[in-house]
């Protein structure tokens, strides 16, 4: 995360170094120290260079996510962002799960310290892998300051070529089952077609999408749902300042970064009561229960509609997403840190 390298970089006692792929373009915008790494393919680096942190790089500590070597020179932190194949294993390929429930807990269990965004999935890790309390520790996120409100003379440049309609329904997040997106699909299609934006969705294809391009032609709604693929941080913060409404009924998050650009740029937002997202929303968006069609749809209704409301939502947006900060983040993030250089063990 580029916010919580920056934050650490502004701490005189930390002198991080980025190990990224060598065609990593979007490094140059952190002031911070890179090695490539050399081998491709995370089971090489794994059983090979990050084992030698000390040797290769001079490191006192490694920082991973989700999955650390099976040996290291220096105490590893492992940050895991949420453990959703626990709960929800249907929503992964059989392959992704089984790899997951191997790597994952034994990387827990064997690292120094393990890191997450929210006291949600710190309680979920402590119940599922039985960690020692004082080795889980909550480092919140947080967006970056470019995420605002723009006016429309600014986002309108950002957005040529885009090809999106003059209103929408905003969603933004990879294709994949756990976003939900094809019950928003159906609780969209059940909105009456004269009150209803259109639905504009940013995200890649990842995994088990079939559905979702499916529930689109099931329901005839294909003329008014755009897809965008990939788009930069700059064109996704236009994309959110003109947007009418915004939607994330996610089934589980470790903590949905999404929630926050949109709170950040003071978008009626309206997200699912589930996992750790009413810790990171607060009172500032509508929440509703995933995995009921006609609660996603009235709550749709309300947020695209709902004028009172909408403007409630709009002003405590941006107080929200502003009680969390990368300072924050690297902070925390910097005491465990210390506390893995004076009780970690190497593995």
């Amino acid at each position: 995360m580029l916010g919580l390298l920056k934050g650490l970089v502004a701490n005189a006692e930390i002198d991080p170094l980025a190990l990224v792929d060598e065609d990593t373009a979007f490094w140059v915008e952190a002031s911070v120290e890179r090695a490539a790494l050399r081998r491709r393919g995370a089971i090489p680096r794994l059983l090979g260079e990050l084992s030698h942190a000390r040797r290769r790089w001079g490191a006192d500590l490694l920082h991973v996510q989700y999955v650390r070597p099976p040996r290291s020179d220096v105490p590893v932190l492992t940050t895991i962002h949420d453990i959703s194949y626990e709960h929800f294993p249907e929503l992964f390929t059989r392959r992704t799960r089984l790899r997951m429930r191997m790597a994952i807990p034994w990387s827990a269990r064997h690292s120094a310290v393990v890191l997450t965004g929210s006291e949600h999935a710190r309680n979920d890790l402590l119940q599922a892998y039985g960690l020692a309390p004082e080795r889980v520790v909550v480092t919140p996120y947080a967006v970056d300051r470019r995420f605002r409100r723009l006016e429309a003379a600014e986002a309108e440049p950002l957005l040529a070529g885009l090809g999106l309609p003059d209103t929408y329904l905003l969603c933004v997040g990879n294709l994949q089952p756990r976003k939900n997106l094809r019950r928003l699909l159906e609780a969209f299609a059940s909105l009456r077609p004269e009150s209803r934006p259109s639905l504009v969705i940013v995200g890649q294809p990842a995994w088990l999408y079939d559905d979702v391009y499916g529930a689109v032609r099931r329901h005839g709604i294909g003329a008014e749902v755009h897809f965008t693929g990939f788009v930069s941080t700059e064109q996704l913060v236009a994309i959110y300042s003109r947007a009418h409404a915004f939607a994330y009924p996610s089934l589980f998050e470790g903590f949905g970064l999404p929630i926050l650009e949109a709170l950040a740029c003071g978008v009626p937002t309206l997200t699912s009561d589930r996992s750790s997202i009413p810790e990171v929303a607060g009172d500032a968006a509508l929440q509703v229960d995933p995995e009921d069609v006609e609660a996603i749809a009235a709550g749709l209704q309300r947020v695209i509609g709902d004028e009172d409301l909408r403007r409630r939502l709009a002003e405590l947006g941006p107080q929200q997403a502003a009680r969390f900060s990368w300072e924050r983040c690297a902070a925390a993030t910097a005491v465990a840190y210390r506390f893995a250089l004076e009780t970690g063990k190497r593995h």
